[in-house]
């Protein structure tokens, strides 16, 4: 499917890259699309105390056409070749592949994100554009001892630079905002694409279905396997249905044309996922079905799986797997259904008044979650 992207502009040293790798998503450095030292149309500072050195914050020391093809092959194909810049060698030293993998959205960063907004936006391929902004005087240090530390000019000329670029902060931000970004703190801005991410609708291959009555447990954690092992799922998936019964021949505790124990589905997700699962009591979790709700909730948020048991009033019926959040504001569940293959956005108040449907079933019995 097509990739969208997310702009991140900002003043230097305002904290964009920072912002981009944290949120763990493919991230293309627009700074990387400098033009080399050596280019006679570098545009040069005219006057003042930097009079006569190259103009690195001016948008024309940029390739904004090389960026935005970037920019278009990984919406379209999901990879390109991209340059290497090193500010040490005053120019490109090579280049590399980008590629977006399972990602369907990517970050643009750097100084110069605003000049793109427009044309993106034109071609239907942003998501999002942030301009970072903060205190003049925290991206001013923040940015020198960036630049010290990288050896990136000589101290003097950066603390001219500096003093310069801190004056000039509310023009970058102006500027940004009026090409189309939105003035927003660096945490802020985190926070509204975490849960944009949290709130994506995980999308399986269809026949993910159990294949009789007695393995929707297997089934539940072998598409688990599958999602964190996309090398394998792609090897087992012509031959889903035999996976999931050899799993299930595997489970011990109570005889398996019962179905699947808890302490199964735990082992089987201790595995997957490197952490420890607990099982709420007996039955328990149908008597207060809304805090069994905000422990997955919470497992969920930290990206995590958890197996969820739902029956009746008396007895436990079917397995299913917690996928996510969901929703528009992540305050729902993704779950997925091996009765019929498909993810459900389930509720807190479907919970608490035991309208689940996952199944055929009403309620929450039992949960198997990742310990604190």
């Amino acid at each position: 499917m097509p990739a969208r992207v997310i702009v991140v502009a900002g003043p230097s040293g305002s904290g964009k890259s920072r912002l981009s790798h944290r949120l763990g998503l493919p991230v293309l450095n627009l700074d990387d699309f400098y033009k080399n030292g050596s280019d006679p149309s570098l545009p040069r500072i005219a006057s003042g105390p930097n009079a006569g050195i190259v103009d690195w914050d001016d948008p024309d020391s940029w390739l904004r056409e090389d960026a935005l093809a970037a920019i278009r092959e990984l919406c379209e194909a999901g990879t390109t070749e991209v340059p290497i810049y090193q500010i040490s060698a005053d120019g490109r030293v090579g280049s590399k592949t980008m590629a977006l993998d399972e990602h369907d959205m990517f970050v643009a960063e750097g100084i110069f994100a605003q000049e793109i907004v427009a044309d993106c936006s034109r071609a239907g391929d942003l998501l999002a554009a942030y301009c970072i902004t903060q205190r003049p005087i925290v991206t001013f240090w923040r940015r020198l001892v960036r630049d010290l530390r990288e050896r990136r000019k000589p101290p003097v000329v950066l603390v001219r630079r500096g003093l310069a670029l801190m004056r000039g902060q509310r023009r970058v931000v102006d500027d940004a905002v009026a090409k189309g970004c939105r003035a927003v703190s660096s945490e802020q801005a985190y926070g509204e694409l975490r849960a944009r991410l949290r709130a994506r609708t995980v999308t399986l291959p269809r026949g993910l279905r159990q294949p009789d009555n007695v393995s929707c447990g297997a089934t539940s954690v072998v598409v688990a396997r599958m999602l964190r092992d996309p090398a394998w799922a792609e090897e087992i998936r012509p031959r889903f249905a035999e996976v999931v019964q050899a799993t299930h021949r595997t489970f011990r505790g109570w005889p398996r044309r019962l179905g699947t124990a808890f302490w199964s589905v735990a082992h089987q997700l201790h595995e997957i996922e490197g952490v420890r699962y607990a099982l709420s009591p007996w039955g328990v979790a149908g008597l207060c079905p809304g805090r069994a709700y905000d422990r997955l909730h919470r497992a969920a948020s930290r990206g995590l799986f958890s197996g969820l048991y739902v029956g009746t009033r008396t007895l436990p019926r079917h397995v299913t797997l917690v996928l996510g959040v969901g929703g528009e504001d992540g305050a729902a569940l993704q779950v997925f259904d091996p009765a019929d293959g498909s993810v459900r956005i389930v509720t807190r108040e479907q919970f608490t008044s035991r309208t689940l449907g996952l199944g055929g079933w009403p309620q929450v019995w039992s949960t198997v979650v990742p310990r604190a």
